[in-house]
């Protein structure tokens, strides 16, 4: 099974945080969605997943202290409600190996409580965030 409740670990070669507010991209080269693989272009909304993982060395340690800043991701605006749904409902999502769109089918095919349930999700508004 590819979802699972969010658990914390010890040992995790990454973690990552986002803020879950859609920001427009304002990068001159485009990067593709860590779930749907789609290109976040300028001017597209999209959900910044920053990233760290443990320091291997002294001078890692010296240069960046507990955490080594990894390159950071992006979710599209079509994955960010997903993400967001799943997030709040403390579904575990294994960003980078997991498509968002076939885990809501999942999800909603496993718990849904009656044949052709589908998850409400939530909509973003500028002011006031994810509603």
């Amino acid at each position: 099974m590819t979802i699972s409740c969010a658990v914390d670990c010890d040992g995790a070669a990454w973690w990552w945080s986002a803020n879950m507010r859609l920001l427009p991209y304002d990068k001159n080269r485009g990067k593709r969605c860590c779930s749907c693989g789609d290109m976040v272009c300028r001017g597209a909304k999209y959900i910044q997943v920053e990233r760290w993982r443990e320091c291997v060395s002294d001078i890692e340690q010296r240069i960046y202290g507990d955490e080594v800043p990894l390159a950071s991701w992006v979710i599209c605006e079509s994955c960010a409600p997903i993400f967001v749904k799943l997030h709040e409902m403390n579904v575990d999502v294994y960003l980078g190996d997991s498509n968002l769109h076939d885990i809501l089918v999942e999800f909603e095919a496993i718990y849904g409580p009656s044949d052709g349930f589908k998850l409400k999700l939530p909509s973003y508004r500028t002011v006031g965030g994810w509603r």
